[in-house]
């Protein structure tokens, strides 16, 4: 059962990674506790929520950002940052280099 209700849990942030997610909100559409779900998911991903969501999100941009038409604030609000800094952080974090330097690669 639990299985079941991680794959609807990865399903609906995939499904909904522009939008600000919280852990409540993945639980309960999981159908656990959010204590129950955390534990869970960790276990099954080795991921907690809030990294994992960001790490989804960072390869959903990676792919946008390969292609030289999408301007890189567009990027950072298709997959759901509302703040082009902290995009820049977070993808820093996930992939050590900035949006920017990425996208250089591919050209």
């Amino acid at each position: 059962m639990s299985a079941a209700n991680i794959e609807r849990a990865k399903r609906f942030i995939e499904e909904n990674m522009e939008k600000p997610l919280s852990l409540a909100e993945v639980s309960r559409e999981s159908g656990m506790s959010r204590y129950h779900f955390s534990r869970i998911f960790k276990a099954y991903t080795g991921m907690t929520f809030k990294t994992y969501h960001n790490a989804r999100r960072i390869d959903a941009a990676k792919k946008l950002l390969q292609k030289p038409e999408n301007r890189i604030s567009e990027v950072c609000y298709a997959v759901g940052y509302n703040d082009l800094s902290y995009f820049n952080r977070v993808f820093r974090r996930y992939t050590g280099m900035s949006p920017s330097l990425f996208r250089k690669q591919f050209r």
